[in-house]
């Protein structure tokens, strides 16, 4: 719900990546395994087509995740920290916003 919405700001400078994600990403992949992924965004010639490939990765490895009984999700792990025997991934909704900050044209109105 709105109510439980987080916010923050933070400065950013070029060449920086953000991510946004909904809980079935985070119930699924920690985040070493999503910097992992990161990590192998290589400078492409055409940024966006990366990017949207690298999101894309993300979410389709958050999903084949969600369905495997034998992986110790972070979900998993939380429900095991609370006395819950729990194992395997959490299917969920699974949505990635990726962007990486540019400069942009000083003709540009922002």
């Amino acid at each position: 719900s709105p109510e439980m919405a987080e916010s923050s700001s933070f400065d950013v400078e070029e060449g920086d990546i953000i991510l946004l994600g909904t809980d079935g990403l985070f119930d699924n992949m920690n985040e070493d395994m999503i910097l992992d992924c990161l990590s192998k965004m290589k400078d492409h010639k055409d940024a966006e087509v990366n990017v949207q490939r690298t999101a894309h990765h993300i979410a389709e490895e958050a999903y084949e995740l969600s369905f495997d009984q034998d992986y110790l999700s972070p979900f998993a792990l939380s429900a095991q920290q609370r006395g819950i025997d729990l194992r395997g991934g959490k299917p969920d909704d699974i949505t990635v916003l990726l962007a990486r900050v540019s400069s942009c044209s000083s003709d540009l109105d922002v």
